[in-house]
């Protein structure tokens, strides 16, 4: 029975585990390398500037980075349990290496991670067919398939302004709650979510520059952001809607979404109760618009549930 010397097994081990990291590094040299020319060529076009994951399109450019690492792997004939692990590889050096040398902030970088692997694993199985030795005609249907993706994702890149709504009740009278809509004195309670606690600034008070149309208005966060707003609309007891004069600056947003305008909504149900609506209108300028904007929506939320909450505290204690 003929045996594998050891020196030559070990040789071919320590070749195999050269070809996998090759694949790792590489791969994420050629998606980080992607991510940068294509950042370099939209500023050159209109003006592009801001955090890495403003630039179209996070969807392929990841993808394009496992079928690099895929083309490495080719010859050592991966089983899917091995590309899911190398998949984790990549996404862990990857994500290190936007946070060391490209400044994303970590709360941006921990959203990204479950898009950035599933994306990049995608990239490593369609390799893993492309790249199969045996020519079983699939080339002929994946090539096409990749050209209309790349394309029809393309069109998807245009901005659209989105909403959020959320409601609360209130157990007191509109006139006892308008006024801490107008202005709420500084929240006490430390932040329940997780992402404000892994950094993302929470709102902790508002300040009231008058009580009309054109007055300027502040919502302070954690971290001393403060986002600049002016009053648009202003009907007493009934509904507050303000303009954002100014957008804030901290790394965690800027660049990433364009805020418009909050409104308060105040619905008398005549029982002395109170339903408190409260809007907000942006943009996104990261890509894809769906993935990111799932996760979008629920921060807003949050941001307007702990004011709201924070207002039904202050009305009801006053009742």
């Amino acid at each position: 029975m003929n045996r594998v010397p050891p020196v030559i097994g070990a040789v071919s081990r320590l070749r195999r585990f050269a070809w996998i990291w090759a694949g790792v590094l590489i791969g994420d040299l050629a998606t980080a390398g992607l991510f940068l020319a294509i950042k370099q060529w939209v500023a050159s076009i209109d003006g592009l500037t801001g955090p890495l994951l403003s630039v179209p399109s996070f969807l392929l450019v990841p993808a394009f980075g496992g079928l690099v690492a895929s083309w490495f792997w080719r010859k050592l004939h991966l089983t899917i349990l091995d590309c899911l692990i190398h998949s984790v590889s990549m996404t862990v050096i990857g994500i290190g290496g936007a946070a060391v040398f490209l400044g994303e902030g970590i709360v941006c970088l921990v959203i990204v991670i479950p898009g950035l692997y599933v994306i990049l694993l995608a990239g490593i199985l369609l390799g893993r067919l492309l790249f199969m030795p045996r020519d079983n005609g699939l080339r002929l249907v994946m090539l096409p398939l990749l050209a209309f993706v790349a394309h029809a994702e393309a069109q998807l890149r245009s901005d659209q302004q989105e909403a959020v709504t959320d409601e609360i009740l209130i157990h007191a009278s509109p006139a006892k709650v308008w006024p801490h809509v107008l202005a709420f004195p500084r929240i006490q309670e430390p932040p329940d979510y997780w992402i404000f606690r892994l950094g993302l600034p929470c709102p902790m008070e508002t300040t009231n520059g008058g009580d009309r149309v054109g007055a300027d208005r502040q919502c302070i966060f954690s971290d001393g952001v403060v986002i600049q707003e002016q009053i648009s609309e202003f009907i007493p007891q009934e509904r507050l809607t303000f303009e954002v004069s100014e957008q804030p600056t901290h790394p965690e947003s800027y660049g990433h979404v364009t805020l418009h305008r909050g409104q308060f909504d105040l619905r008398d149900n005549h029982d002395g109760t109170t339903t408190l609506i409260g809007t907000s209108w942006y943009t996104l300028h990261v890509r894809p618009l769906w993935y990111f904007n799932l996760w979008t929506e629920d921060m807003t939320r949050q941001v307007h549930l702990r004011v709201m909450r924070h207002i039904q505290r202050l009305a009801e204690s006053s009742h």
